[in-house]
């Protein structure tokens, strides 16, 4: 909104009249500018609402243990909006966490993963990022967090929560 009247106000000062076919305002008159304000006001209001109802909406889903956003490789959304797991993309987060945890290394991993031609979800080689997101998403291990809540999530973990915790120690201590 803030945009939306700087823009309104520059052209004003700049003898720039604004005509709104739609709802027969001018802001070449007092009683038009008012009413442009009332308009940006309004429409502020209903982003805000918006954002508001969705935000609240996120919420909910997390307290029931649902993942409310983003893809988490190694699941898919069902219609009932709940994960399931995927076999396939499982079976290479189950490995991610053991050669982690056998090498201490985003690299290692990065490399075994991509010589063997391992590719992610949009068929591009494994990188040491995409390899750390991975190990520190608590989505692996059933727990959704969301605002720094942390839920029990209605999802099957694909790691054990030892293994999690091992791999993310030795991230907190390791920046290989």
């Amino acid at each position: 909104m803030k945009l939306s009247i700087d823009f309104i106000s520059i052209c004003v000062e700049k003898g720039i009249k604004i005509h709104s076919v739609a709802e027969s305002i001018s802001t070449d008159t007092p009683a038009g500018m008012f009413m442009v304000n009332c308009l940006l006001s309004v429409n502020q209001y209903a982003v805000d609402n918006i954002r508001s109802l969705v935000k609240g909406g996120l919420t909910t889903m997390a307290r029931s243990g649902l993942k409310a956003t983003g893809s988490v490789y190694g699941y898919e959304r069902h219609e009932n909006k709940a994960l399931g797991v995927v076999k396939s993309e499982s079976v290479v987060v189950s490995k991610i966490f053991k050669l982690y945890s056998q090498h201490q290394s985003l690299g290692k991993v990065a490399h075994t993963l991509n010589r063997q031609k391992v590719v992610t979800r949009r068929s591009k080689p494994f990188s040491r990022m995409t390899i750390k997101n991975i190990l520190n998403n608590k989505t692996y291990i059933s727990r959704i967090v969301h605002n720094g809540v942390e839920t029990k999530a209605t999802h099957p973990p694909i790691v054990s929560t030892r293994l999690w915790n091992r791999c993310n120690q030795m991230l907190s201590g390791n920046r290989g």
